[in-house]
């Protein structure tokens, strides 16, 4: 049984999360992060048995405390100290934003394992990031879709045989449009393939989010910039390529659908059973 907090619970990769954890037999549920929104926190407390949650807002954390029996952590101080305290073997990075790199942090200092969906930890604090992974051995287990998909294409290649990352982008909303004249918050948010959060969602419609994604890249895997390529891809089923010093190329390919990467990370290194139709997907253990 592995243990596992959830940073974020109650963003879209923290909830995708959730109805993992509902499905597995795997997974032990020892903790619970979100920011502000503390009533779908306890509901989920309540649910999963958890032993402790964390409110990084305040007042939050008050309102939690008083409708929930458990030990209830504040501001981000009490969501580093859930995670140092947990004894979680694995904490899902699931924080928007900076915020989100002091958690990832603490974990790796740990050593603990860290599912990171959080971008932040490694543009911002990649070469330390990296550094303590490798100092404490923790493993930095990749939930975004594009490298999810080359950390399991590397995996088994001897160093020196891959030769560049090929990265692919829906091209978001706007692919194809010349005149983004009186667009609105709705239209950006309107993503054609994926079921993401609004942060992510909004970089996707700028392709900003695939700048991040090439640092982040560059960090996990130790490849130059030079070396790191975006493809327009709108269908998202191809996830990523690897191209081979002897010619030959890789590609991961998938429905997109976040649960598949955040399952892979959970459970890694085995892999949970999907179900799955054009509509939903269910993965267990």
């Amino acid at each position: 049984m592995k243990k596992l907090v959830i940073l974020g619970c109650t963003g879209s990769i923290g909830a995708q999360a959730l109805e993992i954890v509902a499905g597995s037999e795997e997974l032990d549920l020892v903790g619970l992060a979100a920011g502000s929104s503390w009533e779908p926190v306890v509901e989920a407390a309540n649910r999963h048995g958890v032993a402790a949650i964390a409110l990084a807002d305040a007042g939050a954390a008050e309102h939690a405390a008083s409708a929930w029996g458990g030990p209830v952590l504040s501001g981000e101080g009490g969501i580093r100290e859930l995670v140092a305290a947990s004894g979680a073997d694995l904490v899902l990075n699931g924080i928007v934003g900076a915020a989100g790199l002091g958690p990832t942090i603490v974990a790796l200092s740990e050593g603990i394992d860290v599912a990171l969906a959080n971008k932040e930890s490694l543009v911002i604090g990649g070469e330390l990031t990296m550094a303590l992974a490798e100092a404490t051995g923790a493993r930095l287990l990749p939930v975004d879709s594009e490298h999810s998909a080359l950390f399991q294409l590397i995996g088994e290649q001897r160093p020196g045989t891959v030769e560049r990352l090929v990265l692919t982008a829906s091209g978001g909303p706007f692919r194809g449009r010349t005149d983004l004249a009186g667009v609105s918050v709705e239209d950006a948010l309107a993503h054609p393939t994926w079921r993401m959060g609004g942060r992510i969602t909004i970089d996707s419609a700028t392709l900003m989010n695939k700048g991040f994604e090439a640092i982040e890249a560059h960090h996990l895997f130790g490849v130059p910039y030079e070396r790191i390529a975006v493809v327009v891809h709108p269908q998202s089923i191809v996830h990523s390529l690897v191209d081979l010093n002897d010619g030959s190329s890789l590609a991961h390919l998938g429905l997109p659908d976040m649960r598949v990467p955040i399952s892979y990370a959970l459970h890694y290194p085995e892999r949970a059973f999907c179900r799955s139709t054009p509509s939903t997907r269910r993965c267990t253990s």
